[in-house]
């Protein structure tokens, strides 16, 4: 389940009101799937790298096809990855997302970081069977300080 569904649906709404989702969906078929990219707290037991004087950063990634959560630790300004995966249960028995999903949601992240290591936070993503397109709708103003 998507970590904040009340605000994907206004996303959503937007862009369908805006024309993009009926642009996108005539391209590359119907949405079938949506993930949502936050920030997480980084449990100091899945740090494996650490880089002196450059601030750390857990994204996790929900999916509405899924009912857990997966996270890696990322260092933006080194462009370097801090972590191994770790998943998250939404709901007792939820089904841990695949490895292509985890794999696509580590590349939405790197894809959406400027070269000098800034990003917008959330990150929507909308998967259609043959494409798919991610909004960040806050401008991508350096997130260091976030808490």
């Amino acid at each position: 389940m998507l970590i904040d569904q009340e605000m994907f649906d206004r996303i959503e709404s937007y862009l369908q009101e805006n024309g993009t989702i009926a642009r996108f969906e005539q391209e590359q078929g119907p949405i079938k799937g949506r993930m949502m990219i936050t920030l997480c707290d980084v449990p100091e037991e899945y740090l494996t790298t650490r880089i002196e004087g450059e601030r750390v950063f857990g994204f996790e990634a929900s999916f509405d096809f899924y009912d857990a959560t997966a996270a890696f630790a990322f260092y933006p300004q080194s462009k370097t990855v801090g972590s191994g995966v770790w998943i998250t249960p939404q709901e007792d028995g939820a089904e841990a997302p695949g490895r292509d999903w985890i794999e696509f949601f580590i590349h939405t992240v790197l894809d959406n970081i400027k070269d000098n290591g800034s990003f917008g936070i959330p990150m929507y993503t909308f998967l259609a069977d043959v494409g798919d397109f991610t909004v960040v709708p806050i401008s991508s103003e350096e997130v260091q300080d976030h808490d």
